[in-house]
């Protein structure tokens, strides 16, 4: 009998959130008394493999501790045993799943195994099977990879002979192909056996999974597909007393583990190790980790609590099954009465807008209101806003800032603007200019608007919390230290960490502040902000992971990574205006049930742009800055052979740098019956291109969040994209196997292979119009809507 390597594939980080600041995903508890990747050891025992390989990403501790040397599992290295193999590149980012590249970094413990075949496995998959069966199958097939999937899932687990497998990690640096994903979709040369595992199965790759699941554990023909006598599931044992039950305990299809306490109402819930729970208190679909404590009176309705969390007397938490309530370790959780929220940015909508953030700010904070938040936004009063909104804006009083030992006269005007109330701070010594940002003296300008927020501190109502924005606000921590405010909390969002605010440090002085340790002459204004503030998020939780690796995240890195167990990314959302059910500006208004409808917007834009009509020709939209960070570089290295296929058509709306558009306008003079470049942010309507164009296109090499290709999912136009920040969390991939995703997405930086995603998606459109019209549904199906991306803020005040 031929014998398996397995290799367990921990470097999916997946979207957990909280659950995995100081966690993998595989060391995730479950069920009260397991690990995720128990499920998959057991497996590997069960199975009577000896040889096992973890491969985790860098913060691996809390995985380490729970396996040990592996005994638990028979694998304790008296027969091969178990091995934890550490990243050594610290530039190998997280995918999918593991990398060639990144298994080629431990090539010398594959290549000393005795094994001659392996199979490659998540860690975080909850499922009993006995590998040997489908090695028996992968041998009989005669193939050269087995892909072992559940109904229509894929489970990121393969079977394939271990010669092939160091061929494949010995090309990675040559080879278009990343993971055994890329190879079995698009490999021309291996061929593929698909093992259907038919029992229960569940890939766990986000909050919603983990709960599901773990509830699913509570019903009993699931239970008893998972749990046989067989075919154990192991894990590291604890010693514990038996759970007890006082007099007013009612538990109904829950499981309790050892050594906790009821005297409440349990209801569909899974209860960790030496938990408390008190009389009076209800829990449903809930699942309690362990040493949690629950006090009188709470009520808990989905809810995840993780370790050691306390629930304060009486606190009351319903939320949904789609949006569980997830707490931190140690968090105390309490009702609160309405928060109160101020919010101080560069510019928000509908007042002053450069860029994303305006969208952002405007649409965060009516949001949060309409939850019920208390919300306040504080912005500079520029020339711009006296000009379009003077007549609604009502002066509230004068104050003296004293800034660089000088002082300087301000007035404080307000709006109440779909009750969030505006506060604007005038000054004309800063602000009287025509442009927001662009001035040599911005970061004087932005220290001395920080300086004017505290000013302005004395004068108001308190607030619970302080929410600011980019390097704009990023001094307002450290001044806060410096004031009788030093008790309010602040959150710092990076929205985009390439603007940093780079000055000289005299602004410290200028700000009044003494104490301050100087590294240089030299200032990082963001840095002091990663640095002072008592938390700090990012608009998506794949950019928050791409900022701890030097290529996105700059110079700022190495500070990011001190503060990562304080940073959390929350996913952008956009408004619910932007629907074409509801959308006065397009041609003909659609919905799920009529999205025919959408082939007459597709109509009116070939007609305004003077473009050939019909469903036969592929119209790509943009709408973008043209700047070489939304990858207009790979774009135009690659357009004019793409639209050698004359059924092409590329429709662009955007404004930028003038040798990027100089290289487009050449390139639409070669093709002027497949281009047209509608340059000026005003040149047309962008929600043309939205519900007109069948693919939008974003190729960016970074993307923070982005809002575009979320507008265009909700329109029924499929994005291309490259698998970068907000991109890769929105988006997902066409599977050819499944014919699953809502989009077209590549991960190298590099012309060719924005050419293959480009060439995969016009292949679907035309010759699988069918796959098409599914993926179209799933698009608008996506909800990344503002209310969604509001909960998860209120989660984190």
């Amino acid at each position: 009998m031929a014998e398996l390597l397995a290799i367990i594939d921990a470097t999916y980080k997946g979207n957990f959130e909280s659950l995995s600041l100081h966690r993998m995903p595989g060391a995730l508890p479950f069920a009260g008394k397991f690990r995720l990747i128990d499920f998959t050891l057991s497996n590997i025992r069960n199975s009577k493999v000896t040889n096992v390989a973890i491969f985790p990403y860098g913060n691996y501790r809390s995985l380490q501790d729970h396996v040990g040397s592996g005994k638990r599992w028979d694998l304790d290295r008296r027969r091969d045993g178990l091995f934890i193999l550490p990243p050594k590149n610290s530039y190998i980012m997280p995918g999918k799943m593991i990398t060639f590249q990144r298994m080629g970094e431990h090539i010398e413990f594959l290549l000393r195994s005795t094994q001659e075949f392996a199979i490659i496995m998540p860690s975080s998959i909850v499922w009993n099977i006995d590998f040997k069966d489908v090695l028996n199958q992968h041998i009989q097939s005669r193939k050269d990879i087995t892909e072992v999937m559940h109904q229509n899932d894929r489970l990121r687990t393969y079977v394939l002979s271990k010669k092939i497998l160091i061929d494949l990690i010995e090309s990675a640096e040559s080879m278009q192909y990343r993971t055994m994903l890329d190879i079995v979709a698009y490999s021309p040369s291996l061929s593929v056996n698909i093992y259907h595992h038919e029992s229960y199965t569940k890939l766990i790759e986000s909050i919603d999974d983990f709960l599901t699941t773990n509830l699913d554990m509570l019903n009993f023909d699931i239970g008893r597909k998972i749990f046989k006598e067989d075919a154990q599931i192991f894990s590291k044992e604890k010693t514990a007393p038996p759970a007890k039950y006082l007099n007013n305990a009612l538990v109904e299809n829950s499981t309790v583990a050892a050594g906790s306490i009821v005297d409440g109402v349990l209801k569909r819930s899974i209860i960790g190790r030496d938990v408390v729970i008190k009389k009076n208190v209800t829990i449903k679909n809930s699942y309690i980790m362990s040493n949690c404590f629950i006090e009188e009176g709470a009520y808990l309705e989905n809810v995840i609590l993780d370790k050691r969390t306390v629930v304060k007397k009486d606190t009351y938490i319903n939320s949904t099954p789609d949006f569980p309530y997830i707490s931190q370790k140690r968090q105390v959780v309490t009702n609160f009465d309405q928060i109160k929220i101020c919010m101080v940015a560069s510019e928000a909508y509908p007042f002053i807008k450069r860029g994303g953030l305006a969208d952002v700010i405007g649409g965060l904070s009516r949001n949060l209101v309409r939850l019920g938040v208390d919300v306040t936004v504080i912005l500079p009063y520029y020339k711009r806003i006296k000009q379009d909104f003077s007549e609604t804006i009502k002066r509230e009083f004068s104050m003296v800032v004293t800034y660089d030992d000088k002082r300087y006269k301000t007035t404080v005007f307000s709006r109440l603007y779909k009750k969030v109330r505006f506060y604007f701070i005038e000054s004309f010594d800063f602000f009287d200019t025509g442009q927001i940002y662009g001035y040599d003296n911005d970061p004087d300008r932005f220290a001395f608007f920080n300086k004017a927020v505290v000013t302005l501190f004395d004068q108001i109502d308190h607030f619970d919390l302080l929410h600011i924005h980019d390097w704009h606000t990023a001094l307002l921590p450290l001044i806060l230290d410096n004031s009788q405010h030093n008790n309010l909390k602040t959150l710092l969002t990076i929205h985009n960490v390439e603007y940093q605010g780079k000055a000289d440090a005299k602004i410290i002085h200028k700000l009044g502040i003494k104490n301050f340790v100087f590294r240089s002459d030299k200032i990082n204004i963001l840095e002091i902000g990663i640095d002072t503030a008592t938390k700090l998020s990012t608009v998506s939780p794949t950019y928050k992971e791409e900022l701890t690796y030097e290529y996105y995240g700059k110079n700022l890195t190495y500070f990011i990574i001190k503060r990562e167990r304080d940073f959390f990314g929350i996913l952008n959302g956009i408004s619910s205006v932007l629907n074409p059910e509801r959308d006065k500006l397009i041609h003909t208004s659609y919905q799920l049930s009529t999205r025919d409808d959408k082939l007459a917007n597709k109509n009116y834009l070939q007609e305004i742009m003077e473009l050939q009509q019909g469903k036969d020709k592929f119209v790509i939209g943009m709408v973008s800055r043209i700047v070489e960070q939304k990858g207009f570089d790979l774009l135009i290295s690659v357009l004019d052979e793409v639209l050698q296929d004359e059924r092409i058509q590329f429709v662009l709306l955007g404004e930028g740098e003038t040798s990027l558009k100089e290289s487009l306008k050449a390139i639409m003079k070669q093709h002027p019956n497949q281009v047209r470049l509608n340059l000026g942010y005003d040149a047309t309507v962008p929600n043309y291109i939205y519900a007109g164009a069948d693919a939008f296109l974003m190729p960016s090499r970074f993307e923070p969040c982005g809002l575009g290709q979320m507008i265009a999912l909700k329109y029924g136009t499929l994005p291309i994209v490259r698998d970068t920040g907000g991109l890769s969390d929105t988006v997902d991939n066409y599977d050819p196997i499944t014919h699953n995703g809502n989009g077209f997405k590549f991960y190298n930086y590099d012309g060719f292979d924005l050419q293959q995603a480009i060439e995969s998606a016009k292949d679907v459109f035309f010759d699988k119009p069918d796959v098409w019209d599914q993926m179209v549904v799933r698009a608008m199906q996506t909800n990344y809507s503002l209310k969604r991306q509001a909960r998860k803020y209120i989660d984190l005040y």
